[in-house]
Order: C-alpha cells, then sequence, then structure tokens
C-alpha cells in the first residue's frame, strides 16, 4: 500500500547523526504533565506533521527562522518532526546508536534548549511535540552505516530502498532489532523535550502492511508479530506518561490499542466521497472507544490540488472534515496539499471552546447529521444526502456563513459549521475568587434545576455545567 513519504526523514536524519563527540551529553530532563496538556485543550485542535510552515500565509526567505518557526509550530496542538531544526538539534550516540543526545557543540546548552520549549509552550500551554521513529526504514548517509546489522537486504546482500522516499528498509524482524528500537524510545522519554514519539507504516494485516511489496518475503520474521511486539515493549519501558501514535490510515488495529495513544488517520483522496467519509468516521470513533488514555488521533485530509486552497470545493471540505472529527472524536485536523504542506484555514480559528457533548450523536435522529456542544457553540456536520434546518437551543452565529444571531440555520450536504453562541458563556469561576476549584462545583451542584449559574446557555442548571466546571479546575 502507497505511503507518502516524509520529508522530515530526511531532515531527522541530519539531526540525529551517529558521530559523537565527547563533550556530547546524553539529553535526560523533566517533562510538564502530558494528560493536562491533551484535556485541557480548547477546539478545533489543529496538528502538523514533517512541515511546519503554513502555506497560504506569507513565509519569511528562511522558514527554520526560530521567531517564524515558534509562531507557526505553537498554533499547532500536536506536531512531529524530529528536532527544534531551526535552532538546535539531537542525535543518537554511536556505538550502539541508542542514547539521544545533544548535538556536537550544543553540550552546554542545556538551558538554552529548554528554554526554547518553553517559548512554546508559553504560546500554547498545550503544545504537544514528538519525535519520529524511523524503525521501518532511514536515510543512509546519517542514521547508520551502510553494514549496520538491521538493513533488509535482498538476496545479493544490497540494501533494499523504499521506493520513491530516498531511505532504505529496515528489518525489523530480525533479532536485537526490538531491543535497539526499545532502547531509542526510551532515550526519547528520558528527554523531556518530546512528549511521545511517531511510529509510521502501521498495520495489523501483513498484506496490507505499507512498503515495497516485492520485498516481503525478505524479512526474518513476521512483520505484523514484530510490530505488536515492539509497540507493547516500548509502552512497557516507557510508561503512562508518555505518547504513541502509529500511522494505521484507516485500519482498526486490537491488538496494538492497549499501548497506542492515537491513531494518524492520513488520507490522500482530494476528493472524499460519502462513503469515505463514512469510513472514516468509524475509524476515528473505533479509535476514540479502543486506544489507550490520553488518546491523541489526529486525522490529515488532503485538498484536490486541481484547484486553489480556498476555492468554495476545498473550503466545503475542510469545514465537513473539520466537523467530522469534532463531532467524532476529541482529536486533531491538518489539512494538507498534495506535497504534504498544510494549510491553514479560518475555520480553525474559531473560539469552540471543549466539548460538553457527547460523541457521535445524531441531529433529532437524521441519519448522516451530526450535532456536538462545546462549551462556546456547537459543531454540525452532515452528509445526510440533502440541505438540513437545524435549530439550536438558543440565537448562535455561523462562523463560515456569516449568518448572525439566528436559532435556525440551513447547512448543505457534504459540509459543516460551526455555530457560535451569541453571547460569552459565564466563566466557571462562579465565586469569582479567580480559581476555579471544588467551591464553584458545589454552587453549581446546589443549583441543579434552577436557572442560574446555568454556564452553557441551555436555560436550566444541570449536569453539563458540572462538566464545564469540572474541566475547568
Amino acid at each position: 500500500m502507497k505511503i507518502k513519504m516524509r520529508y522530515f526523514l530526511i531532515i531527522f536524519s541530519l539531526c540525529f547523526a551517529t558521530s559523537i563527540h565527547a563533550e556530547e551529553k546524553v539529553c535526560e530532563v523533566e517533562r510538564p504533565s502530558i494528560v493536562d496538556r491533551v484535556v485541557n485543550r480548547s477546539y478545533p485542535s489543529v496538528s502538523a506533521t514533517w512541515a511546519h510552515e503554513i502555506t497560504n500565509e506569507p513565509m519569511p526567505e528562511n522558514v527554520w527562522d526560530w521567531s517564524y518557526y515558534k509562531e507557526v509550530v505553537s498554533r499547532r496542538d500536536l506536531f512531529w518532526q524530529g528536532s527544534f531544526r531551526a535552532q538546535v538539534g539531537f542525535q543518537y550516540s554511536a556505538g550502539d546508536g541508542t542514547q539521544l543526545v545533544f548535538r556536537s557543540g550544543r553540550s552546554d546548552k542545556i538551558d538554552w534548549v529548554m528554554d526554547l520549549r518553553k517559548q512554546l509552550q508559553d504560546l500554547n500551554p498545550n503544545f504537544l511535540f514528538l519525535a519520529g521513529s524511523h524503525y521501518y526504514a532511514a536515510h543512509p548517509s546519517d542514521i547508520y552505516s551502510e553494514d549496520w546489522q538491521y538493513w533488509l537486504r535482498d538476496e545479493a546482500g544490497n540494501r533494499v530502498p523504499d521506493q520513491g522516499w530516498g531511505e532504505m528498509l529496515v528489518d525489523y524482524t530480525l533479532p536485537g532489532a526490538e531491543d535497539h528500537f526499545v532502547q531509542m524510545a526510551v532515550s526519547v522519554a528520558k528527554c523531556g523535550i518530546f512528549d511521545g514519539i511517531f511510529m509510521d507504516a502501521w498495520s495489523e494485516d501483513e498484506a496490507e502492511i505499507p512498503g515495497v511489496d516485492s520485498a516481503a518475503h525478505l524479512y526474518h520474521g513476521n512483520r505484523v508479530e514484530a510490530l505488536v511486539s515492539l509497540v507493547k515493549r516500548i509502552r512497557e519501558a516507557v510508561g503512562d506518561d508518555f505518547l504513541i501514535i502509529v500511522n494505521t490510515r484507516t485500519e482498526k488495529i486490537p491488538r496494538s490499542a492497549p499501548y497506542v495513544n492515537g491513531a494518524f488517520i492520513e488520507t490522500w483522496d482530494a476528493v472524499y466521497p460519502r462513503e469515505r467519509l463514512i469510513e472514516i468516521e468509524n475509524a476515528l470513533s473505533w479509535h476514540e472507544e479502543n486506544l489507550r488514555y490520553p488518546q491523541i488521533n489526529a486525522l490529515e485530509i488532503e485538498i484536490n490540488p486541481s484547484e486553489p486552497w480556498d476555492s468554495p470545493a476545498n473550503q466545503q471540505l475542510a469545514r465537513a472534515t473539520t466537523t467530522l472529527s469534532l463531532t467524532h472524536s476529541n482529536g486533531y485536523i491538518q489539512i494538507v496539499g498534495q506535497n504534504q504542506f498544510p494549510y491553514w484555514y479560518p475555520f480553525f480559528d474559531a473560539p469552540l471552546g471543549r466539548p460538553i457533548g457527547e460523541k457521535g450523536q445524531l441531529y433529532e435522529a437524521i441519519d448522516g447529521l451530526f450535532i456536538r456542544e462545546f462549551t462556546n457553540g456547537w459543531a454540525v456536520y452532515n452528509r445526510s444526502g440533502k440541505a438540513q434546518e437545524i435549530a439550536l437551543p438558543q440565537e448562535v452565529s455561523g462562523w463560515s456563513s456569516g449568518v448572525e444571531s439566528q436559532r435556525r440555520h440551513t447547512l448543505a450536504d457534504l459540509d459543516g459549521e460551526i455555530y457560535l453562541k451569541a453571547e460569552t458563556p459565564p466563566t466557571a469561576d462562579v465565586n469569582g475568587d479567580g480559581v476555579v476549584n471544588i467551591q464553584d462545583l458545589v454552587i453549581v451542584a446546589n443549583a441543579f434545576g434552577e436557572a442560574e449559574p446555568d454556564l452553557n446557555g441551555d436555560g436550566v442548571v444541570n449536569i453539563q455545567d458540572l462538566v464545564i466546571v469540572a474541566n475547568a479546575f
């Protein structure tokens, strides 16, 4: 199965070379809590993979300039690329190549590196930064030597290239390979710059594992068994406070699920018919229900490259798939072009807040019309086969439609919209003491059934108002 690659692996390999000097130092620093940054973020929640640039916004001549880099990266809640390529990097140590160290000449810059990370965190307190794990393929010039024992080799002993991407395939089924990659993951976990790892080309179906089909027989052992064993051992070694996301596309992964926090649902369709959207919905719902807490499922959508990014069709696709994600998951969304470079749609700027309603809920039992309430409004996604009129509990304004302060709105088929409440909801700090705590929860609980303090604006104090306070602790 074809997988779009990953110019980031080249960047990653440049930052993670195996040469080592005496002054280099292993990266072992503390990281802030991961769970808080997953559960406390607001929506829509945007991710970026490999490329940090925003294609449809002005870019400097040097896109690695730190002032630009930190501004665009911090607008995302989830990001993986390899290292702080703009200013500082890491590499794996020589010898066994499993210890993550500061790049040559950076061993005295630990405080400075942590300050760079803090600058990102200050701009976005919920920012998550993952490192790529090149367990299945690696760039030949920098990461490993030609005689490295874990290259996949053909009958003549030659390394096997991954078609089209400039990497060489790795035989992760060889004895010892699993130990190697587990140790690499542990080294990333010890380096608090990173919050987890991304593992590409994941499958639990031997016939569907991405890669070079003609090379499948060259692997030493069963690839599915090797993958499941690898992620299980990584989880056991790194513990709970470390994220693992794998590229499943829309495949379900029941054997890996206990060890994995998220699925990267990578798609490159350009045109998404109803049947494909349903497949994505089902995949998102399954992953939300079955993967490990805290979950970081991320959906990637590719726009139609034959039209401008802001054509009516591409903007509609962005709205439909963003609201698909919002109504079916607590996940992340990114929209890219054919070259994998991301776009930023105005839809992403809607201040929707945090989810209140359940995932996957139909509006008035209409098949294909989904709605979910958030603290500041509603996300509605329509693939019912026709335009639908939605009546909401209070006056709302459509973020994209421009229709303001109305209870009734019409939404086209294969489209989505964010409807914001007409008034800013009351703060969860009910007693106004400057902090949200148990006292605010007690006040709301004692007011059940009354009109105030109605935090979500539905006319009555109920369990949903309690959820708002609890989420703001």
